[in-house]
Formats: structure tokens, C-alpha cells, sequence
């Protein structure tokens, strides 16, 4: 299984790219905490996640070709 991960803002500053491809994570649970052991910079800071352009706020499912995005907070107006 492989899922395709984006990075937005300063948070495309800590991993040091914008995109990245994984194997065999099954769920955002397991993908946040994979991200902060490998990017500890993270840990402290505030991101929502995206799959497949759907923002999320509980733990979702992964399947093959998924789409995460990580988000850093932003404003409008």
C-alpha cells in the first residue's frame, strides 16, 4: 500500500519537502506519530489533517493511493 503525503507552509519547511511518498501506514493515527518520531519539530506544532481534501479531526483508515495532507493553521478574510 502506498499513500502520497503533502506538506503545506512551514510545515513543508520541517520535513524539507512539499511531498513525500509512504508504504504501509494504515491509518492517520499511525501516520502523525511515524511524522513526529522522524520530525520531531512537529510535535510542537498545530496542523490539521487532510485525506483525499477532506479535512478530518478523528482517526481514519488508509487505503492505496490516499491523499494526506498536513495543514498549518491559516486565516482568512
Amino acid at each position: 500500500m502506498e499513500i502520497s503525503v503533502l506538506f503545506f507552509g512551514e510545515l513543508a519547511e520541517v520535513a524539507g519537502a512539499n511531498k513525500m511518498t509512504l508504504r504501509d501506514i494504515k491509518d492517520t493515527q499511525s501516520l502523525t506519530e511515524w511524522m513526529e518520531e522522524k520530525y520531531p519539530a512537529l510535535k510542537n506544532r498545530t496542523y490539521s489533517v487532510a485525506v483525499n481534501k477532506e479535512v478530518i479531526s478523528e482517526k481514519r483508515n488508509l487505503n492505496n493511493g490516499d491523499e494526506v495532507a498536513l495543514l498549518p493553521p491559516y486565516a482568512g478574510g
